[in-house]
């Protein structure tokens, strides 16, 4: 049997990056971008990822750092395909309470999340051959589904119930709750309505009542 031709190892065909800030018992909110290119692509080299994260890991405070994980995973055969994977691991940040000032840990969580959001810009820019198309109601859910089975495979995700949910330029912002009232707050599309960004956020009891989107 002849072996199938190899692709071009320095080609990719899908590119993932996944930031996690770790809580003691488990992921407590997961940023992902997740872009399928219609036509294979540089994959760049490690420290292009590294410095487009920089930002992200210099805004999270911790003695011990932080761990990155750059991979690849190749498909051969017929329908051969490269992914390369890029996982950040974060300990979730504490953020400050100021009595004088009540709007501060909202700005420190903005600071974060925009910071990432500038880091998955860049990477969405290096491929421009991912799609862009805004998606409807049923697949912003399904994919909101999809994205906690990801974050956190122990949810069981398609049990989760959609306690609310808002459409706003582009973004999905869904409300998923399981038989306790806690349960995750997912923004799909959280980068300039890009449907390959989502934002996953674990919620506590205290939580659900506000609206989406509220810190």
């Amino acid at each position: 049997m002849v072996p199938p031709p190899l692709r071009d190892p320095a080609l990719v065909d899908a590119v993932r990056v996944r930031v996690t800030l770790e809580a003691p018992d488990g992921p407590a909110e997961v940023f992902l971008l997740d872009l399928e290119l219609v036509d294979p692509a540089p994959a760049h080299d490690d420290a292009t990822y590294l410095s487009a994260l920089s930002p992200v890991v210099e805004l999270v405070d911790t003695p011990d750092g932080c761990v990155v994980r750059i991979g690849r995973e190749h498909r051969l055969g017929a329908h051969s395909a490269s992914v390369l994977d890029v996982d950040v691991s974060l300990p979730r940040p504490t953020f400050r309470v100021d009595e004088t000032d009540p709007t501060e840990r909202n700005v420190q969580h903005e600071a974060l999340e925009a910071a990432v959001a500038a880091a998955f810009r860049s990477v969405i820019d290096w491929f421009p051959s991912a799609g862009t198309a805004e998606i409807g109601h049923d697949e912003a859910l399904a994919l909101a589904r999809r994205r906690v089975a990801e974050a956190s495979p122990e949810a069981g995700a398609a049990r989760l119930s959609v306690s609310a949910e808002e459409h706003i330029n582009g973004e999905w912002a869904v409300r998923l709750v399981g038989s306790t009232p806690a349960g995750f707050e997912v923004r799909v599309g959280f980068v300039d309505g890009h449907p390959g960004t989502t934002q996953v956020r674990r919620i506590g009891t205290g939580e659900v009542v506000d609206s989406v989107g509220a810190e």
